[in-house]
């Protein structure tokens, strides 16, 4: 049971892939990883490709039953290994791990604590975390850093360059609602598709990110048009092939999209505990001249600029890989 490594992350897709990015990037030595979940990582675990991890998922019917089965997992692994490095990357379900290893350097452990908060404010679970953390990797870069904080960057599913072969056929419409989906969101792109006359609407295709309990929207959609295509989760999508892109503002999406487009909309989810999306647009608008509007669609029959943003660096999990190897 000897582990190097303990990982968490739950909640959502944006704690749980980069999260896996750093147990994949580990996979070049041979450290023991202990990657710890919910139900939500079950669409994501797939996509690991270290030999050397195990995966645990915690899935119980209260958040009591969660406490006491991630104290009894994790106890276990704390007192039967002296030094290990402890990573949380969002979610309720890294704040018992963590308190935990700090808790058990009380016991001549050294373990050390670090947190990835790829927002530009702090969640609430990572606020807590903060506490009793060595170390907080931050995705946005600061004027002043706290004393704990390292800037890496942003995080990336995969690194690829940009295709800028001029694009054929149909003009290509891509919907990234996350992975809980977004009904406002998807409203947009259903108006915007009102709005596009219907002797003109056969030249669009619609691919859209939603969950597949979303009936009702899809419903919708299909009455709009008949060029929709309907997706849960693609790893490789490659942002420059479309020729406009509706998201919300996840850091993640915003930093890859950008990274290879500007011809995007981005609509916050505005029922977040802490309005972090909100924020997340605000830092690109403000530094980046993002433009806040949907463009017309007569624009895409013209817009096929290269663009490429020498702002962001996809590098994130390769710092910290780099980091805590030491």
């Amino acid at each position: 049971m000897k582990t190097d490594y303990i990982i968490v992350a739950g909640s959502s897709g944006g704690h749980i892939l980069p999260a896996i990015s750093l147990v994949n990037n580990l996979s070049q030595t041979d450290k023991k990883i202990l990657f710890i979940t919910n139900k939500n990582g079950l669409d994501y675990i797939k996509l690991i490709k270290n030999n050397n991890c195990l995966v645990k998922i915690i899935e119980q019917s209260n958040k009591l039953k969660i406490f006491i089965t991630q104290l009894v997992i994790c106890s276990n692994y704390f007192i039967k290994n002296k030094n290990i490095r402890v990573i949380g990357f969002g979610g309720f379900l890294t704040i018992v791990p963590l308190f935990l290893g700090r808790i058990f350097n009380f016991f001549f452990k050294k373990n050390t604590i670090y947190i990835h908060e790829q927002n530009i404010i702090y969640g609430l679970a990572n606020k807590i975390n903060y506490i009793f953390s060595n170390y907080s990797f931050i995705s946005f870069p600061k004027k002043k850093l706290k004393k704990k904080e390292i800037y890496v960057g942003n995080f990336f599913k995969k690194i690829i360059s940009s295709n800028n072969d001029q694009k054929i056929g149909k003009i290509k419409v891509l919907l990234i609602g996350g992975s809980a989906g977004s009904v406002e969101l998807n409203n947009k792109l259903i108006e915007y598709i009102k709005n596009i006359p219907l002797e003109e609407r056969d030249s669009f295709e619609f691919n859209v990110q939603i969950p597949s309990s979303h009936t009702s929207i899809k419903e919708k959609y299909e009455k709009v048009s008949k060029n929709v295509f309907f997706f849960n989760f693609i790893n490789d999508l490659r942002f420059d092939n479309y020729d406009l892109i509706f998201s919300r503002c996840g850091s993640g999406s915003m930093f890859e999209i950008l990274y290879f487009t500007n011809r995007v909309y981005f609509h916050p989810h505005l029922y977040s505990r802490d309005l972090h999306q909100k924020f997340n647009k605000k830092f690109f608008i403000d530094n980046l001249k993002l433009k806040d509007e949907i463009p017309n669609y007569k624009k895409l029959l013209v817009l096929n600029n290269f663009y490429f943003n020498q702002l962001i660096n996809p590098f994130s999990i390769q710092k910290i890989s780099s980091f805590i190897k030491k």
